[in-house]
């Protein structure tokens, strides 16, 4: 039996992040249910799919007595929506039961035992280091864009994340380009390699939305991770598999440039990406001295045309590639000019920021 007083500001977030972890499949029953645990008069709320796991600490008061038990996800945290926004909550666990007050309102929800949820108890204390937030979410934010979604390549499912002495390096790819982002960091004589799981990373993002803090505490070892903040705690499986040599994969010595203003490029793509076929979003780029231009068709041979002046070096050349990709390479390169580096018509295309050598994005070309 326990007994707190919170309010729906306090609950809500934290609710709905550690919703997250929840099993989506409900392979069990009890991991559709959140993870209420009271002790030394602090409440916590965890959430697992067996593959990650989400705690968040809520501060309380009128604490009555320790105590730990489940209750359904979905239910608790429709019941704190629905109240009004600056409503008190009185939440009492007595006979099996969890009644939840605020008002006139009352509700009773049917629990599990708490001694049947499933806890990690991961050792991450191979690597351990602090990042600054807004770099991590930079990171993340920058490469996730281009996981794979259910690739047999069981490697292309996550995220790379590369720690040495100078850099931390976060790639993603999935066969039709990659995305590479590094951030400068001091972590004396440090290498790892972990590979995040793709749900891993959204749900990390989701979490640092919410997260003031201007650092948070990274930790690791073979098989796991671990993410800390002042009021979260994220863990886990990492992918064991090998992520393939990435530098390989970055184009050298390439022949043909084009120096473009991002936002002009950016509004042509918008536009001309209308008139594409819907499924492979193809178009046709062609590179002359000192312009471009940017060709769809699509299966009611409909045509859209834009020609943009560019700074352009190299011999002329015509070549395919996804408008999709490109324009998601641009949602996330800052303002200013960018290049695009080419050698032939059946070789990869490399996007850099003028303004930022720490960002690389390589797309593969189509045949049009």
């Amino acid at each position: 039996m326990f007994q707190l007083t919170t309010n729906k500001q306090a609950l809500l977030t934290p609710l709905l992040i550690v919703s997250g972890a929840v099993d989506k499949k409900q392979s069990m029953q009890i991991l559709a249910n959140i993870l209420l645990k009271l002790s030394n008069g602090k409440l916590s709320l965890t959430a697992t799919d067996l593959e990650i796991e989400i705690t968040a600490h809520i501060p309380c008061s009128s604490v009555k007595e320790d105590g730990e038990v489940t209750i359904p996800a979905k239910k608790i945290i429709d019941i704190v929506k629905s109240l009004e926004d600056d409503a008190e909550i009185i939440l009492t666990y007595q006979d099996n039961v969890v009644a939840i007050k605020s008002g006139r309102s009352k509700f009773k929800l049917t629990t599990l035992p708490a001694d049947n949820y499933p806890s990690s108890k991961y050792d991450c204390s191979e690597v351990e280091f602090n990042i600054n937030t807004a770099s991590l979410i930079r990171l993340l934010q920058s490469t996730s864009f281009a996981m794979a979604l259910q690739d047999v390549r069981v490697y292309l499912n996550g995220l790379f994340l590369e720690i040495d002495s100078k850099f931390i390096t976060a790639v993603s790819a999935d066969g039709h380009r990659m995305a590479i982002c590094r951030t400068p960091c001091d972590l004396s004589e440090q290498h790892h390699r972990l590979l995040i799981p793709k749900k891993g990373i959204q749900e990390i993002l989701r979490l640092l939305g919410s997260v003031e803090a201007e650092t948070v505490l990274i930790s690791a070892s073979k098989n796991h991770f671990r993410l800390v903040t002042e009021q979260y705690v994220f863990s886990s499986k990492l992918i064991e598999a090998r992520f393939p040599p990435y530098n390989k994969a970055i184009p050298k010595d390439q022949e043909k440039h084009i120096v473009i203003d991002r936002d002009i490029l950016k509004r042509a793509l918008s536009r001309i990406i209308i008139m594409s076929n819907e499924k492979s979003r193809a178009i046709l780029l062609q590179i002359q001295a000192n312009q471009i231009t940017l060709t769809a068709t699509n299966q009611e041979h409909e045509e859209g045309v834009e020609t943009l002046i560019a700074v352009t070096e190299g011999e002329s050349l015509d070549i395919g590639l996804n408008a999709s990709y490109l324009l998601e390479v641009l949602n996330h390169l800052g303002e200013g000019s960018l290049r695009l580096s080419f050698d032939s018509a059946d070789s990869s295309i490399l996007v850099q920021s003028l303004k930022d050598e720490h960002y690389l994005y390589i797309i593969m070309p189509m045949k049009i």
